[in-house]
């Protein structure tokens, strides 16, 4: 007799709504207090989960325990272990982690998928932030990963700030003697890329200046801040501030009243706040002191407004995705349920079959030359991308060599450069257009036995571009057909 499905699954006195994200080790949900009616994210870890590492979990709780304030995603219950009850009643031991539920979404959203923010507006938030992170070093913590994504609105549009799972509780003594060097690459100060040791609160600051002109700009200083690696960072670092902002000023929009889109308060801040030399930077005093943090901020009614509106588009670009997502999941059950089916190129022609005469017979052995097809490639298994990140994801049932030699093929034609891979399903690609420059990976996984992902990573540079690249390759990929179709 099969047993009778519940609506929702429960964990102790909480039942889970919906999913709200999934990690490599855990499931967030939106959970809901049966005695209160209240609201939270519960983030659940299977205690028999091979990767589970409590000493990590531990830190995380006790950093969350000793914070307290209105601009950090707060905790609310901790549980060591408690029985998860799936809807079909089967049960597992787990780990429950409660936090408030901050329906607004993450800051990265805006940045994507809006228009550029004011520099008032981005002034409001950049205050909170630095008062925010002001509280947490009086407290001893150092957060280690800021970033637009772990930045999180609530229904208001207050900003919080989430995601301690990289925090640590440092003394005075220990705090400019850290040497775990972890974190998001972009975001990491260069002491931590030259693995040097390195004080705690000066990196944080140091990530707050990045994301500064992420919020402003729409796009990044540089890929990753380390002179020796990096010609964006070794141009900043050398002091050659005007070649610097004059190559991101030309893709900026022009302000009405305005010679140039970064005012000369920003420049000052910013050249201040990322210092290679972590003893030039300013600490959160002398930047709460700075004329352009004091410059003007918005309202509390207007910035409502605004980010109303703002809000509207995101929820519009999460619906579509979802709704591109849940045709995917049918059409891939369709396709199961099917015999399978031979498929071949019909759009541009995978290299090994191109068309004599279109391209230059030199412009074709440099793509032969350049890509070693008949290498034996691993097909990594397919892990859910947490949360929402510059990535996008496309499910396929065309047999995964083919859809690769076409990714390549509509890469070149496209004037990408590519940088492949040997040992797995991987593309390194990067654009340069007079719109800006993107860096991004594609990367071929395993769903199952039938089913590949094409993921799109974003790994530096200009975010509307990545979004417009994927839209050019994606129309590409629509042109595989089955021959039998």
């Amino acid at each position: 007799m099969e047993t009778p499905k519940n609506k929702y699954a429960q964990i102790s006195k909480y039942t889970l709504l919906k999913t709200l994200g999934t990690g490599y080790n855990s499931k967030v949900k939106l959970g809901q207090d049966r005695d209160t009616g209240i609201c939270y994210a519960i983030k659940i870890i299977k205690l028999s989960h091979p990767k589970l590492n409590i000493k990590l979990i531990q830190q995380e709780i006790q950093i969350l325990q000793k914070l307290r304030h209105p601009h950090i995603v707060n905790l609310i219950d901790y549980i060591e272990s408690a029985t998860y009850t799936k809807k079909n009643n089967q049960t597992y031991e787990a780990i429950a982690i409660v936090t408030e539920f901050v329906p607004g979404g993450e800051v990265f959203e805006y940045i994507a998928h809006t228009d550029f923010f004011s520099e008032e507006v981005v002034r409001t938030y950049f205050r909170i932030i630095i008062e925010t992170l002001e509280y947490c070093h009086s407290q001893g913590v150092a957060h280690r990963d800021l970033k637009p994504e772990n930045l999180l609105f609530d229904g208001e549009f207050n900003l919080k700030i989430a995601d301690f799972g990289f925090a640590t509780i440092f003394t005075d003594k220990e705090s400019s003697n850290l040497s775990t060097y972890f974190g998001t690459e972009l975001y990491m100060a260069p002491e931590m890329h030259m693995k040097k040791p390195y004080n705690g609160p000066s990196v944080d600051l140091f990530a707050c200046g990045v994301m500064l002109f992420v919020m402003l700009s729409r796009t990044e200083p540089w890929k990753k801040a380390d002179p020796k690696t990096d010609i964006y960072y070794k141009i900043f670092t050398d002091g050659k501030f005007d070649a610097f902002w004059k190559a991101h000023e030309k893709r900026r929009p022009k302000i009405e009243g305005k010679n140039n889109f970064y005012s000369e308060d920003f420049r000052n801040l910013l050249q201040s706040m990322l210092a290679l030399d972590p003893a030039l930077r300013l600490t959160i005093e002398q930047i709460k002191a700075h004329p352009w943090y004091n410059g003007p901020v918005i309202s509390e009614a207007d910035l409502k407004v605004e980010f109303t509106k703002r809000k509207a588009i995101v929820d519009a670009e999460l619906q579509k995705q979802k709704e591109i997502k849940e045709r995917v999941k049918e059409m891939m059950a369709q396709k199961k349920a099917a015999q399978p089916q031979k498929f071949s190129y019909t759009g541009i022609q995978p290299f090994r079959s191109l068309k004599e005469g279109e391209f230059e017979d030199s412009y074709i052995k440099e793509f032969e030359d350049k890509i070693n097809f008949d290498a034996k490639r691993e097909l990594r298994e397919y892990q859910a991308i947490t949360g929402f990140k510059a990535c996008t994801e496309i499910f396929t049932v065309i047999d995964p060599d083919i859809i690769f030699k076409a990714l390549c093929a509509i890469c070149w034609k496209l004037k990408v450069q590519m940088d492949v891979s040997n040992d797995n399903y991987k593309i390194k690609s990067r654009v340069n257009i007079d719109e800006g420059a993107c860096s991004f990976n594609i990367i071929l996984t395993k769903v199952d036995e039938t089913t590949s992902c094409v993921e799109f990573h974003k790994t530096s540079g200009n975010v509307v571009i990545f979004y417009k690249m994927i839209e050019e390759i994606s129309k590409e990929l629509l042109r595989l057909k089955p021959e039998n179709e």
